[in-house]
């Protein structure tokens, strides 16, 4: 199938179609057309470069700003090219070094005209709301169906909060954040974010033509994007250059990844390097970039199965210093956030069938997670998290321990969890909420995983008497609420949301909540439950959410596992955060 013809499939299945009459927008290289999407009153552009290609001379280079201009019109109604990675799934709409794109989705029609009114006042522009995928910064693609933004868009204008959405692609893997004492000393260091800069500075310059507000600008991201978020706080310590004025960040922090240096990349790269042919060459990056996209493909996949993968690094100009170091320093942007973790973000990292006795723990604590941790440290991290499933990962599940997975899995659950996202988002929190207005969640709504919304007619489906094409189930039990579980949520697509009121209610909610803090810097509005700002409290503040049916959302101190969070607040910097 066709690209168009596999975005007309897409467009089709979600109930969209496209008028006769295409939108055109004029930016600063050219004009555009998008598709116009009848059924959401929406017009979409897909695929916008917002950069150069990033092959060639390009590759492993600081992004370059685009240098050419055109006459006519250019259509932008496909997802542009995945950068690079290993999954085939994110080739759904190709793959490739010319892969610095963004999509906008803006809501259209006679309520909402940009430009003047009929009595030539300017009408207000539409705040931005800018995400950011995750993957572990080695995998994702703007393109996947969990990142459609129509669904977010439609629920703003019937508020009556209407924004304009975005969404980029960016390098990732070795292709965004390859490093070497020869990348640092060339000065194209820290790709990824700095992709992720020039999208933000093509926005500011590009984004009012699709009436959009440039001084408005939410950066949002969830797991790898999140922590991009976080890192984007802190580039150059804290400087900002207007480019953003508000952050979500769900599920990750800056100092949930690694900041590896030379020690650990220079023998990756030397191994590129000598793959590639190009070990006798005076410039070993130079001739890396003659190579045809083909042949070093394979080498960069094969270079990152070991270990975690290529990340950000502490290159002394776009991340100066260690995350904990700029925050203890107040060296971040001072713009409000919304930020927060799900119950159970352990079990997307525990190991599974490994940890059985106190011996597996100590010694998958000391040898496999990379967080060099000293023996004494180790020790005292398993007294913090005894052997008491009551007290394990996934929350609420009593005496179960889910013993085909480890018989301590929920312990080793709730340590790594708290390592990469509750602890850091404890410290950030502390921080942020000293210059700024922080909001902090904690979302504790077990997901729907496998649901087919077609035909179904409202009866108690995935009982046994509901009717219609469906199959319902939760995730799966030993996952509770996992990471990713608030994605579907605050997107509102109902086919991932899925049928029942409760689910639909808290989605309309946090949609809300979301809505109202990319256009105000405060979730708070009529009807919604009160989310107090973290440090209304002096032990912290997180508004829980949650269905009716469990008790509806409430505000609870950010005393969970405090004892270890804390603990590993103050062993982060081992872990080269």
């Amino acid at each position: 199938m066709t690209g168009q013809l596999l975005i007309s499939a897409l467009l089709l299945a979600a109930g969209l179609g496209a008028a006769a009459t295409e939108p055109v927008v004029r930016v600063l290289n050219g004009s555009y057309e998008g598709l116009h999407l009848p059924s959401f009153q929406q017009d979409v552009f897909l695929g916008i470069p917002y950069a150069q290609d990033t092959g060639g001379i390009n590759r492993f280079r600081v992004p370059q700003s685009l240098d050419e201009t055109w006459k006519g019109i250019r259509e932008a109604k496909i997802y542009g090219p995945a950068c690079p990675d290993q999954v085939e799934a994110d080739g759904h709409f190709g793959m490739g070094e010319d892969c610095l794109s963004i999509n906008i989705v803006r809501p259209s029609g006679s309520s909402l005209n940009y430009g003047n009114d009929e009595e030539g006042k300017t009408q207000p522009k539409l705040p931005v709301l800018l995400w950011i995928h995750g993957g572990s910064y080695q995998v994702g693609t703007s393109g996947l169906p969990n990142y459609n933004l129509t669904f977010l868009v439609q629920r703003s204008v019937d508020l009556g909060l209407p924004v304009l959405a975005a969404s980029i692609n960016y390098r990732k893997g070795g292709w965004g954040n390859m490093y070497s004492r020869e990348i640092q000393g060339s000065g194209n260091t820290n790709l990824a974010l700095r992709d992720m800069r020039k999208a933000l500075a093509w926005i500011q310059e590009n984004i009012g033509a699709f009436g959009g507000d440039a001084s408005s600008v939410t950066i949002w991201g969830e797991s790898a994007g999140s922590f991009a978020v976080g890192q984007l706080l802190l580039t150059y310590g804290g400087r900002t250059d207007g480019l953003f004025h508000r952050s979500i960040q769900e599920s990750g922090s800056a100092a949930s990844a690694w900041y590896n240096g030379s020690d650990w990349y220079q023998p990756i790269y030397d191994k590129i390097v000598d793959q590639a042919n190009c070990t006798q060459a005076i410039d070993t990056l130079k001739c890396l970039r003659t190579l045809d996209y083909e042949t070093i493909f394979p080498l960069l996949n094969a270079s990152t199965v070991v270990g975690p993968g290529w990340y950000p690094t502490v290159d002394g100009d776009v991340i100066p210093a260690y995350p904990t170091e700029l925050l203890q320093q107040g060296r971040f942007a001072q713009v409000p956030h919304l930020y927060g973790t799900n119950s159970d973000e352990g079990t997307d990292n525990a190991p599974v069938g490994v940890v059985n006795t106190d011996a597996d723990l100590y010694n998958y604590l000391l040898h496999d997670t990379g967080f060099g941790f000293p023996v004494s440290t180790i020790r005292r991290v398993m007294e913090l998290y005894p052997d008491d499933p009551s007290q394990g990962i996934p929350l609420n599940t009593g005496a179960e321990r889910f013993a085909d997975k480890g018989y301590q899995y929920k312990r080793v659950a709730a340590i790594v969890g708290d390592v990469f996202y509750h602890a850091p988002r404890l410290d950030d929190a502390r921080h942020y909420a000293k210059g700024a207005p922080t909001f902090v969640y904690r979302f504790n709504t077990r997901p729907i995983d496998g649901y087919n919304d077609i035909a179904y007619n409202g009866t108690a489906a995935g009982t046994g008497s509901g009717t219609g094409n469906m199959t319902i189930m939760l995730a799966p039990a030993y996952k509770g609420v996992a990471h990713f579980s608030e994605v579907a949520f605050v997107f509102a697509n109902p086919g991932t949301v899925g049928p029942w009121p409760e689910y639909r209610a808290l989605s309309a909610q946090m949609g809300q909540q979301w809505l109202r803090f990319a256009r105000t810097g405060n979730p708070n509005g009529k009807g919604l439950p009160r989310w107090p700002r973290y440090n209304e409290s002096e032990k912290g503040l997180n508004l829980v959410l949650q269905t009716q049916a469990q008790g509806g959302s409430y505000i609870e101190e950010d005393t969970y596992r405090i004892e270890g969070r804390e603990y590993l607040t103050k062993w982060a910097r081992r872990r080269h955060v």
